[in-house]
């Protein structure tokens, strides 16, 4: 026994009776604050509230926000939720059969990398969000027995807009645009090896062998769910599905001190994992070069990345990073790159 004290709901998909499982635990400490916290922006902005769950494909995302919209039902003062998938905003059949998406090198018909972010109307959801505080207006459904999208057939109705999908936090191309539309934004991640379970349990569940589930999820899902937590921006609130899934709060990294700074550098094979780090730091020193205006904060902020920065390259180059791949990592000149090995940055 794992000690939890579990809640069974059922739920309605497609037409079809979904079961899903989540401990006490996760609802009264998860669930019902999020609900909580969501009628409250409600209350004070006097509008619709939109939430979007973001996360990798086997997150459990879809049941999430049904039994979200269902307990908001059961609980007295929450406001009503309605739930919307991103996937009704894909391209159609015709147009993933005309268009090509790039990988490993290789040019793939969108219809064999229907998750990907390229495979989506983008622009078609970004009017669709234009619009989500009209009365009114209507939202695709994602018929999920032919994996097509039927036009303008969800009305738009509750306060609360719950909207699940991979790419909704995705910060490449114009995504961010998607994502300034948000009033809350909640990821969803898990460990590589639950991914991989729950999503070859699903495979076998629809009938494919495990070399087909395998041999799919190796060519799409794994790639996309790579792509999902590497390339999202952070959200508000984040959460990890364990391997009963069940969820929990992700804890962040605690910061480092003293002798554990020392011994962190020390180690060796340092990487820089964190494109969300990079992005800002090559965005503010890019701006400090430009010209950009800065107040007595931004400028201290700058210089401290400055430092950082120059560390960080060092200590790269010291583990054997080559010049040019530093120079790509953190735009800078071959010079520039000099005077940082040298510790004299500007």
């Amino acid at each position: 026994m794992d000690g939890k004290e579990w809640r069974t709901c059922r739920l309605m998909l497609d037409g079809r009776a979904l079961k899903a499982r989540y401990s006490e635990q996760a609802i009264e400490a998860l669930f019902c604050p999020l609900l909580r916290r969501l009628s409250q922006m409600h209350e004070q902005k006097g509008r619709r509230i939109l939430l979007f769950i973001a996360g990798p494909t086997g997150v459990g995302k879809t049941a999430l926000a049904l039994f979200l919209e269902k307990l908001a039902q059961m609980t007295e003062g929450m406001s009503p939720v309605q739930t919307a998938d991103l996937r009704a905003f894909r391209h159609t059949a015709d147009y993933m059969a005309t268009h090509t998406i790039l990988r490993n090198g290789k040019k793939l018909p969108l219809r064999m990398a229907r998750g990907c972010p390229e495979a989506y109307d983008l622009e078609g959801l970004l009017d669709k969000l234009s619009h989500i505080q009209e009365e009114g207006v209507r939202f695709p459904v994602y018929e999920r027995s032919t994996h097509e999208s039927l036009p303008d057939v969800a009305l738009i109705r509750k306060p609360i807009i719950a909207m699940t999908g991979n790419w909704l936090l995705l910060g490449e191309g114009d995504w961010p645009l998607v994502r300034n539309f948000a009033d809350y934004t909640l990821m969803i991640t898990a460990e590589p090896a639950t991914l991989r379970a729950r999503l070859v349990e699903q495979g076998k569940k629809k009938g494919l062998s495990e070399s087909e589930v395998l041999r799919h999820y190796e060519e799409d899902d794994e790639k996309n769910a790579e792509r999902v937590l590497k390339r999202s921006w952070p959200a508000d609130e984040t959460w990890i599905m364990t391997a009963d899934g069940d969820y929990a709060r992700k804890q962040k990294p605690r910061p480092l001190y003293g002798r554990e700074r020392a011994a962190f550098w020390k180690r060796p094979n340092v990487e820089i994992d964190d494109p969300y780090f990079l992005r800002t730091m090559n965005e503010r020193l890019a701006g400090l070069k430009e010209g950009q205006a800065a107040d007595s904060y931004e400028k201290g902020f700058v210089e401290g990345l400055v430092r950082a920065r120059g560390d960080i390259v060092r200590k790269l180059h010291e583990q054997g990073m080559d010049e040019k791949t530093l120079q790509d990592t953190f735009h800078v000149l071959p010079g520039e790159l000099s005077d940082i090995l040298r510790g004299k940055e500007s």
